[in-house]
């Protein structure tokens, strides 16, 4: 089985870092989202209960996986949602366009066993790149 994503030490205090994989932008989409999920909440607590849709456009594919791992977070500040899965759709044109079915749940503070809050991504470090066995990001979360 392929690694879906890894934590990474050493390379900036105070933050968060994981990479993300995919065999294409779709997969690396979702396992970035299944990352930051990890940082916040043990995913095994998570019940799969609650759809979100999230429709997004950006001009690139880096700018859009940025984009949307905010909306991640956007949603857990404003109704305490989180990802267990997430199945992308990236379509590339003039534009770069994202469907994604997001299915989870509401943090529940007394069943969750809750990790960090991630507050934000950043640009530091922060990287998308297509390799030949697939998709690497490289992501800074701000807790």
């Amino acid at each position: 089985m392929r690694k879906k994503f890894v934590f990474v030490e050493g390379v900036a205090t105070a933050d968060a870092v994981f990479d993300a994989f995919g065999k294409d932008v779709n997969e690396l989409f979702s396992n970035a989202a299944l990352a930051l999920t990890a940082i916040m909440i043990d995913p095994v607590s998570l019940r799969a209960v609650k759809r979100k849709k999230i429709v997004l456009e950006e001009k690139d594919v880096p700018s859009l996986l940025f984009r949307f791992l905010e909306e991640l977070i956007f949603l857990k500040d404003t109704v305490l949602f989180l990802p267990k899965t997430c199945k992308v759709n990236v379509v590339e044109k003039k534009k770069v366009k994202l469907v994604a079915e997001c299915v989870g749940a509401t943090i529940d503070y007394k069943r969750h066993k809750l990790g960090v809050d991630a507050k934000a991504v950043t640009y530091h470090k922060f990287d998308v790149m297509q390799e030949k066995s697939g998709w690497k990001a490289r992501v800074v979360i701000d807790i």
